[in-house]
């Protein structure tokens, strides 16, 4: 596929790809209904097909789906949903809303385009139709994220390459799951953005991420407002167990917890010793330890 310079819309916002690409997936450039059936499509079983179990969506409004089975009862399903074989029966790719929605409506059969793809292409197919269509919340995106470095064995580098940005940008977006689930809960329905939760991540206690998430949405705090607060929070944590004003910017500090997650996957701690400090990298087990040595080889 050719590739793109910088960042378009739909699939170039996330792999960097052309619209001519796009086209070539058989998706649709508008909603559910935006074209009409893509060729090579068979009907196939609804029982036969499973969901995809890294399908980048994972929240699905149940308002929406009866008003696309109400959709499909009466004109049917206009576009094709697309699936893989396996080895008992087919697995989503793309289409999973429709598929549901086609059940809910009583269809048995359903119109599918049948692709060849690796766990890694399915993925990408399936980012592709979520982010075409805009569906994927910043917590959805940073699982799927998560799932292509480290389920799948996607390289950062290649990675960054295909979404056209930066390692440390992608290493912002996955370390998201490293907040509470009640702070991700809130970035997933949209009561706060992207931005305010990686200001949050400024807070080390968990418990004062929650707080100041929950006061960010009662009184509509701008992420300005919340990175300042962090700030004060961050600086009276420090006044509270007497230790000296902090020699080390928490800007720098945040550059180089991302720096060395873009290389190792983990976020380390770092911690002021005099007017140096160390960084430690933490691991949870032998076999974690050495592929953090081999991504220090690489």
């Amino acid at each position: 596929m050719a590739k793109k310079t910088g960042l378009g819309r739909g699939l170039a916002a996330l792999l960097g790809e052309s619209a001519d690409d796009v086209a070539s997936l058989g998706l649709p450039e508008g909603g559910e209904h935006a074209a009409g059936p893509s060729t090579g499509a068979i009907d196939l079983p609804v029982g036969e097909i499973r969901r995809n179990p890294r399908q980048p969506r994972r929240a699905f409004d149940a308002t929406g789906l009866e008003e696309l089975a109400s959709s499909i009862a009466a004109v049917g399903v206009v576009q094709p949903v697309i699936v893989r074989k396996t080895e008992v029966g087919y697995e989503l790719i793309a289409g999973e809303r429709r598929w549901r929605a086609a059940q809910q409506a009583g269809f048995t059969m359903i119109p599918a385009i049948v692709r060849s793809a690796s766990d890694v292409e399915s993925l990408e197919l399936a980012l592709v139709e979520n982010v075409v269509r805009q569906q994927l919340n910043p917590v959805d995106e940073a699982y799927a994220l998560k799932v292509l470095l480290e389920d799948l064995g996607v390289t950062q580098e290649s990675l960054a390459a295909r979404v056209g940005k930066s390692r440390s940008a992608i290493a912002n977006k996955v370390r998201l799951l490293e907040l509470p689930n009640t702070v991700q809960e809130a970035l997933s329905n949209g009561a706060l953005s992207e931005g305010h939760g990686r200001a949050l991540l400024g807070l080390a206690e968990r418990g004062r991420q929650m707080q100041l998430a929950r006061r960010a949405v009662e009184k509509g705090l701008s992420v300005r407002q919340v990175e300042d607060e962090v700030r004060r929070l961050s600086n009276g944590a420090r006044q509270g167990v007497k230790r000296k004003t902090s020699v080390i910017d928490q800007e720098l500090v945040d550059e180089t917890k991302d720096c060395i997650y873009g290389l190792l996957g983990v976020t380390p701690r770092v911690k002021e010793r005099g007017i140096g400090g160390v960084i430690e990298v933490p691991f949870k087990d032998v076999a974690e330890l050495r592929r953090l040595i081999d991504r220090l080889h690489s």
